[in-house]
């Protein structure tokens, strides 16, 4: 609790010993109804998204407000009461109160050709609008394909009643109750692929009464530094012995929501020039038991827009549940200082890739070079089909260094230029212009990390109210909690998983649920699909779909046909694919390569599996407004399409859908992505399986009889997955010893 605010006995004090008299209570409204009617009389230009400074239109008057409130009801509860000009609404997020809200009458979507455009939500105050619009159906060949082509820029507009085109972020004015919402045409489409000129009229009411608007309280930040010392052995250093480097951590406004809060702060480093942070982990939350406390990003809250942060710090923004928690709770960043050790030196050395490298292809270089004083080596080069990796092990006093091939420019990159502790890392560089021949490697930027440190602050709310407890055993089965007591899988349950490894390139592998008979079935390859009967896996090559019997090790091929996200029918006779280049969609074919059809023509879809007759193929793709991916089933014999239902509440990024075997079920991962839900497939609301026990969730997939459920979750333990299995109808869940990859496939006898 924060000691600096007085108490409500010394405030009383204090006003007593002025002599101040009871001023009336409808004194005080009529002075604050009088300067909010004329803060709305006037104009106000558009600010940042969060909105959380006032007007200075006002400020004088809200100033003079707060002298004469002071000495009736005191500085903190006034200043609470003045902070509720910026307000929370669920959904929407931070809104100024200064002038009336209006909201959007009704929901409005129009459907041309399969492309639905919706206007889903509008939220006008006296200094902005807050339009919510979506998009759905445009297929990707709407799309470019070479990087070079761009499709259509114009952005959307309001058009008002008299003409006037304005911003869709813009103020309208208050008299105006009505607009239209123009689209010139779908962002970045090609001309002549989807509808364009999309006009949808909209009509604003004024927000009522009963609306739900939270206050957004600022709080006094409270850190605890962790001082680190920045002079090292490394030769050249950045700083002298004695100097020292700082990182705060502070929550700086707090939102009481139903059930919890929403934090928003800070991690600030205070650096010498030439050092920055490098966050190395999730922020840990802790209650002042010792407990862990589970959190999940809004999406309607952004992080404060702060432009002094700078060398790696960076603003957050967080939701907790409070039942269960004792206050108060600890927010903590563990990472490492990183600082340049020489920005002048640079090293060569060359490998000879020949005029032809092939995909995959590994050249075993181990060569050692030196770098300001320091000795790194090129362990290995790996080529890709657009660029290629580095496998690099920077030494004992080294964290890493920058990668560059001469003479080539890279357009993109991926992986990492360093680690916080010196072990072995990768990095990649992708070209437009592939290089051949004998490639000269320059290394530069050498860099050092400092030890690993936390820092946290503390913070508990001034009043705690009492949240209600969920009832975890009757809708959820894992927790972060229960997640770590976890049993291991019993001796009489036996069978197999496959899996994706990075071990560093991807794998498929085959392994008994107790970690034993680890097979190696491929190698550069990874997302297999597996038939419920668990003879024979498929998955896609340069080359196109192969096929492998699991039982003789024979290999079939479907050349010239790619595809990710197969699934095989439950006879084992189709592989259904989404295919995101040349045609695009869910496409079907036989096992041998005949009768290919296409079922769909999007690109982005996400195929969920099969009815359990095989009849229908089901897929989920993203809606028009933000309630989730909603499911299709499309009868493979008429390629009749049916919309289903939303996927409430799924991920916006890939919910990973899997419909049961028997066709009763289907499981998807939630908005956070690290929780995940069961829905029945008649419809009926879905209910939290798993809620928030890892990091994230990178596979799902049942067992052929539908009884038992495979989930990987990346924890800090193992970053490519670790593998458990629920039983979803009674909640028993395993834990599979020695087992990490992205999960595929569940085969039980």
């Amino acid at each position: 609790m924060n000691e600096n605010f007085s108490t409500p006995q010394l405030e009383e004090s204090i006003r007593k010993s002025f002599g101040v008299p009871e001023i009336r209570s409808k004194f005080v409204d009529e002075v604050y109804n009088n300067l909010m009617q004329q803060a709305v009389a006037k104009s106000k230009k558009p600010r940042p998204s969060l909105g959380l400074r006032p007007v200075w239109t006002i400020s004088i008057a809200i100033l003079a407000l707060m002298i004469i409130s002071t000495l009736v009801i005191g500085p903190r509860r006034v200043y609470a009461a003045l902070l509720q000009l910026f307000g929370y609404i669920p959904g929407v997020g931070i809104v100024d109160q200064n002038s009336p809200i209006r909201l959007l009458a009704e929901p409005v979507s129009i459907t041309r050709d399969g492309v639905t455009v919706s206007v889903n939500q509008a939220v006008l105050t006296g200094t902005e609008t807050r339009l919510d619009f979506g998009i759905s159906g445009v297929p990707l060949s709407a799309y470019p394909k070479a990087e070079a082509t761009s499709g259509c820029v114009e952005r959307e507009y309001l058009r008002l009643p008299d003409g006037t085109r304005i911003d869709v972020n813009a103020p309208i004015p208050i008299k105006v109750d009505e607009a239209t919402f123009v689209l010139p045409c779908i962002f970045n489409t090609l001309p002549g692929t989807v509808p364009i000129d999309w006009e949808l009229p909209i009509h604003f009411v004024a927000a009522p009464s009963d609306l739900t608007i939270l206050p957004v309280l600022d709080v006094i930040p409270s850190s605890t530094p962790t001082d680190q010392k920045l002079g090292m052995d490394i030769g050249t250093t950045p700083t002298t012995a004695n100097e020292t480097t700082q990182v705060n951590v502070s929550i700086e406004k707090v939102i009481e929501i139903e059930g919890g809060y929403i934090l928003l702060g800070s991690v600030r480093p205070n650096f010498p020039a030439g050092s920055w942070l490098q966050i190395t982990g999730p922020a840990i939350i802790k209650d002042e038991t010792g407990k862990n406390v589970n959190y999940t990003f809004p999406n309607d809250v952004q992080p404060l827009d702060d432009a002094s942060l700078g060398q790696g710090g960076y603003s957050w923004v967080m939701q907790i549940n409070g039942a269960g928690v004792k206050f108060s709770i600890t927010v903590s960043f563990s990472g490492v200082i990183i600082s340049q050790v020489d920005s002048e030196a640079f090293a060569k050395t060359t490998v000879n890739v020949g005029s032809n490298p092939q995909t995959e292809q590994i050249w075993e270089v181990n060569q050692d070079v030196q770098i300001a004083g320091k000795t790194i080596r090129l362990i290995s080069l790996t080529a890709h089909a657009d660029g290629y990796s580095f496998r690099i092990d920077p030494g004992k006093n080294l964290s890493g260094v920058s990668v560059q091939i001469e003479g080539y420019q890279a357009i993109g990159g991926g992986g990492s230029e360093g680690t916080t502790n010196g072990k072995v890392f990768n990095t990649s560089l992708i070209y437009s212009d592939f290089p051949k021949g004998d490639l000269t490697i320059v290394f530069s930027n050498p860099r050092l990390a400092s030890p690993i440190a936390t820092w946290k602050t503390v913070w508990q709310p001034e009043v705690i109210p009492q949240f209600s407890s969920i009832d975890v055993p009757s809708t959820v089965c894992l927790n972060a909690e229960s997640f770590q007591g976890l049993s291991p899988i019993p001796a009489g349950l036996t069978g197999k998983v496959m899996l994706t490894q990075l071990n560093p390139q991807r794998q498929i592998i085959l392994a008994g649920m107790d970690g034993s008979l680890l097979e190696v079935l491929a190698t550069g390859n990874g997302q297999a699909a597996l038939t419920q009967d668990g003879t024979r896996l498929a998955y896609t090559t340069d080359a196109g779909i192969r096929i492998q019997n699991l039982s003789s090790g024979e290999f079939a091929e479907i050349a010239g046909v790619f595809g990710r996200d197969l699934h095989w029918s439950p006879d084992g006779n189709q592989l259904a694919y989404v295919n995101s280049s040349d045609l695009f969609g869910v496409f079907l074919i036989d096992s041998d390569g005949m009768n290919p059809r296409q079922l769909s023509n999007l690109g982005y879809e996400s195929i969920a599996g099969w009815s359990q007759d095989g009849s229908k193929l089901y897929y989920a793709i993203p809606g028009s407004s933000e309630d989730g991916f909603f499911l299709r089933s499309v009868d493979v014999s008429t390629e009749i399409t049916h919309d289903l239902f939303v996927l409430e509440n799924s991920s916006r990024k890939a919910p990973m859908p899997a419909v049961s075997p028997d066709g009763k079920w289907i499981v998807y991962r939630a908005s956070d992505n690290n929780s995940l839900f069961i829905k029945g497939m008649d419809g009926n609301p879905a209910r939290l399986l798993l809620d928030n026990p890892a990091n994230a969730i990178n596979g799902i997939a049942w067992d052929k009889e539908s009884l038992f459920l495979g989930v990987s979750l990346i924890t800090p333990e193992y970053p490519d997955g670790e593998i458990i299995l629920i039983a979803p109808n009674r909640c028993e869940t395993y834990r599979l010893p020695g087992l990490s990859g992205a999960l595929d496939g569940v085969f039980i006898p």
